[in-house]
């Protein structure tokens, strides 16, 4: 994973001296931040872009959300990153606020080879059952019934002919649907101005087109028919093929569930949408031991803990028959995605299964509230066709007081949320802050460092 995260830090570092041209700081200055592994494909090559611009030295640590917040309240963090709210015991005495500054989805990840490259639907009430623990293997009947609800067209090309670019074709009607290209920043730097087309193999006519532009993800909707097979290119070249599969078989096989062991925002985020969007007896807290009803240690080593997202996440894409929970910028790196990890299609409010892309959490977030402090509340019940119900909000922590160091972290906060979301989120496998909430973020933003 250092190689893909070495890449991406390269692929969008580059100078920005003119954006922060305006409001410099009198001297380069150093802080140390960390917690939040959520937002790190994120957070890493930003940081790396404001360094290279401005001269300071920012830093973070990825330690989950917890560790970030007992660090922001010890001072060990000047500035901390988390998915979750901060609990009474981790208040710091000092003055502080959240920062809301980016988001994203949070997919279902799974590795299931016998599917032959159909991606997995499933139901919320198919999802309690697996991390309840009381669906225990994949050809239960309640995933079968999930499967047939929404038609599943396979990715038979097991490798894309582009590396950095992933294809995700959504059901809209029985005869319409739409396939999300989503494509990482250097790769859409290389892409740019290609043509984007959807091909019918057979008749070689396009029924859908689009041109690759600065959006690291964008859809190509078309009509089409159940016969049929569509190849999807970027440039000429052939990055997906997609054919309905008539029969998916699920294997007799046990499920083995993969949880975060450590303290986790996105562990809070995922235990909130179980409570609040399916099952009341679920806890809401930074650790799944406790958020699932009667605690993990009854199910043995059904259910394995591991630490952080990384770890969590490769040991999914290397190990047939698990599912997991994580950030959807996991699943689709190329590596993981390359071994057959994949993200599932889950049913929302509406009764549509949808895909963990950055344009349906959007629809997701717009039902939701943000407080006068920066926290945000998801509605559970809004029923958007197309919104994706399981995600989160990240926050940066930051101290409110004047000094030098909080002035830097509040034009870093600043720039993530006017400048750096914006443009490369999506590229990334994240949902930019955009209107009311950009409004607002940034006014939180600029209390870092202002009294």
């Amino acid at each position: 994973m250092k190689t893909t995260m070495t890449k991406r830090v390269a692929a969008v570092s580059v100078a920005l001296a003119a954006t922060f041209a305006s409001g410099a700081v009198a001297k380069a200055e150093s802080a140390t931040g960390g917690g939040a592994s959520f937002p790190v494909q994120f957070l890493t090559p930003a940081i790396a872009e404001f360094n290279a611009a401005k001269g300071h030295s920012l830093t973070y640590t990825s330690t989950g959300s917890g560790t970030g917040k007992r660090n922001f309240k010890s001072g060990t963090f000047k500035f901390a990153g988390t998915d979750s709210a901060v609990g009474a015991s981790d208040v710091p005495s000092f003055p502080w606020t959240y920062v809301p500054y980016v988001a994203g989805a949070i997919g279902i990840g799974y590795r299931l080879d016998e599917l032959g490259g159909a991606t997995l639907s499933l139901s919320p009430d198919s999802i309690n059952g697996i991390f309840s623990g009381t669906i225990t293997n994949w050809n239960d009947s309640r995933i079968a019934a999930d499967m047939r609800a929404n038609p599943t067209w396979t990715n038979t090309k097991k490798k894309s002919d582009i590396r950095g670019v992933t294809t995700l074709w959504q059901n809209l009607t029985p005869t319409e649907a739409f396939v999300t290209i989503s494509m990482l920043p250097k790769t859409l730097k290389d892409q740019k101005g290609k043509s984007v087309q959807v091909v019918d193999a057979a008749s070689k006519k396009a029924v859908g087109t689009a041109v690759v532009g600065t959006d690291g993800e964008f859809n190509v909707r078309f009509k089409h028919a159940d016969n049929a097979t569509y190849n999807v290119t970027v440039g000429g070249k052939t990055v997906a093929s997609f054919k309905k599969a008539k029969d998916v078989t699920l294997p007799d096989k046990p499920i083995q569930v993969v949880y975060r062991a450590d303290t986790s925002g996105t562990t809070n985020n995922f235990c909130q949408f179980m409570k609040g969007a399916i099952n009341s007896l679920w806890s809401v807290n930074d650790a799944f031991s406790s958020c699932v009803p009667g605690g993990v240690a009854q199910f043995g080593s059904r259910f394995v803990g591991q630490p952080q997202s990384n770890n969590l996440s490769n040991y999914v894409a290397s190990t047939n028959g698990t599912i997991t929970y994580t950030e959807v910028s996991y699943i689709t790196d190329p590596t993981r995605a390359a071994q057959g990890m994949r993200a599932a299609y889950v049913r929302n409010k509406a009764g549509i299964y949808v895909a963990p892309t950055s344009e349906n959490y959007n629809a997701h977030l717009s039902a939701a509230t943000i407080a006068d402090n920066g926290f945000v509340t998801f509605n559970w019940e809004a029923k958007a066709r197309t919104a994706y119900p399981i995600g989160a909000i990240t926050y940066l922590l930051c101290q409110t007081t004047r000094d030098p160091q909080n002035v830097v972290i509040g034009e870093f906060a600043q720039w993530l949320i006017s400048e750096y979301g914006p443009k490369n989120a999506e590229a990334l496998g994240y949902t930019p802050v955009l209107g009311k909430f950009q409004t607002q973020a940034l006014t939180l933003a600029k209390r870092c460092g202002s009294v």
